[in-house]
């Protein structure tokens, strides 16, 4: 039978090492046992896909053999196992280059769900390796699964829906093709676009950004496609727009569905022929540019309700990305607030502070309607004005910890509060208006006081046709 993986283990206690040996074993993997951090470093090889060691080790601790690790192979993934981790040593290995630890006591399937995960890693890690579009190693807990699509490592996440995006965007960046992202404000969806970006052949060549709600209706195509000397008041030179200032690299369309339909007509035709017509200009001028765009619009119900043409959202959807809102991804808080309160604490000069578990429980019960930048700015809030050696969930503003309680009492089908789950009134309103108005979206946002646009953001939240 084939094997799953080769494992070194690296334990000074026998009983331990025997049988975590053996469960990893009976798992199907091949697994190799050192007594000490210095027979594991003489038995690590490029054979070796996983490194288990534990942290606290005599002469070569744990610690110092993963330094030394990712000297000697760089893409074997490490995790660490200790019976008494602490954050700021979680944080210290992470930096290191670690994929994860575990903490003694733990099961057999805690354990190999960790080195699942941990060889699938190290999958996606070779296939880009290949590419020669490996990140830097050390980078600490942006060293990541996130770190192997984006250097800078902003996409933070090991959930399921995660990694399918990081294999969309590993399969689509060697290409020209349009790439379409979707996703609620606040989700990362230029952190996605800029990934596609650096792994791309064009890495090299620019990335210019627009933001099509920032710029006015009537300056958008002059903003888009340039001008000629002379082609309206003011125009006493002739300037570039954001195609030709792109050329030989990569547009970042931002928030497109904001588009007029009229710039819309010409967006398409652009990228139908490949060609730009500079306003006041007869001439069309080729251009060698990659189109990304984004929006937090679900462009297909903009279409049903003629806000977007048809012909150029099949244009722009080639390949479509959908970023998930935090609150479909629960499960990768604990891994984003590792990671952002140690960029946090760097960036402020704080020392990165341990959590009692409680306040990851408060977060996780939590609908972060802002994603993963509400986050970022809770915790930048709670370190700064707390700047307490140890986290608990009474340091969360009182709006976030009452929202989760009110999730709480209506997950366990209790009511003794009088709270109500906001989120599924909010659902449940705009229903009724749907159905009032017999699914006319225009009709349904007059009635809710709401913009057809926050309309369509809402129902693509909630999932409503």
């Amino acid at each position: 039978m084939a094997t799953r993986g080769t494992i070194l283990l690296a334990e000074d206690d026998a009983s331990v090492l025997q049988a975590i040996g053996d469960a990893l074993r009976d798992a199907g993997y091949t697994v190799l046992r050192a007594h000490s951090g210095r027979d594991a470093l003489l038995q690590l090889t490029h054979k070796i896909d996983l490194l288990i060691t534990d942290l606290w080790m005599p002469v070569m601790d744990g610690l110092a053999l993963l330094e030394k690790s990712k000297e000697k192979q760089p893409l074997t993934e490490v995790v660490m196992i200790t019976g008494n981790a602490t954050v700021p040593s979680a944080v210290q290995a992470m930096k290191a280059g670690a994929f994860d630890y575990l903490t003694k006591p733990f099961t057999p399937p805690e354990l190999l769900e960790v080195v699942g995960r941990a060889l699938e890693h190290k999958r996606l890690r070779d296939e880009i390796s290949r590419w020669g579009a490996l990140p830097p190693e050390g980078g600490g807990v942006e060293n990541d699964a996130a770190a192997l699509v984006y250097p800078g490592g902003d996409l933070i996440g090991r959930s399921p829906k995660m990694l399918a995006i990081y294999e969309t965007i590993r399969r689509v960046a060697p290409f020209k093709s349009i790439v379409l992202v979707q996703g609620e404000s606040g989700t990362g969806k230029e952190v996605v676009v800029r990934a596609i970006h650096e792994l791309s052949p064009r890495k090299k060549g620019p990335f210019v950004p627009i933001n099509c709600a920032a710029v006015p209706a009537n300056l958008m195509e002059n903003e888009l496609f340039g001008h000629e000397r002379g082609a309206f008041t003011d125009a006493r030179t002739k300037t570039l727009g954001y195609f030709e200032a792109a050329d030989r690299g990569t547009l970042f369309i931002d928030e497109v569905a904001d588009l007029d339909l009229a710039v819309q007509a010409k967006l398409l035709r652009v990228l139908e022929t490949g060609t730009v017509v500079p306003v006041g200009s007869a001439k069309e001028r080729p251009i060698d540019v990659r189109v990304l765009v984004a929006t937090n619009t679900d462009l297909q119900l903009a279409v049903d309700d003629k806000l977007f043409r048809s012909d150029l959202f099949y244009r722009l959807n080639v390949v479509r990305i959908d970023l998930p809102p935090l609150r479909q991804r629960l499960e990768d808080i604990p891994l984003l607030v590792r990671s952002l309160l140690a960029r946090l604490c760097a960036e402020h000069g704080l020392a990165v502070p341990e959590i009692e578990p409680a306040l990851i429980e408060t977060m996780q019960r939590y609908p972060w309607p802002g994603n993963v930048r509400e986050l970022r700015n809770v915790l930048e809030s709670v370190l700064i004005l707390g700047q307490k050696p140890v986290l608990t969930a009474l340091d969360l503003p009182e709006q976030i910890r009452h929202a989760a309680a009110l999730r709480t009492v209506a997950a366990s089908g209790q009511n003794e509060s009088g709270g109500v789950d906001l989120d599924l009134a909010e659902k449940e309103t705009i229903e009724r208006a749907l159905g009032q108005t017999a699914g006319d979206r225009s009709r349904a946002a007059h009635l809710l006081h709401v913009s057809v646009r926050t309309l369509y953001r809402k129902m693509a939240r909630y999932g409503l046709r």
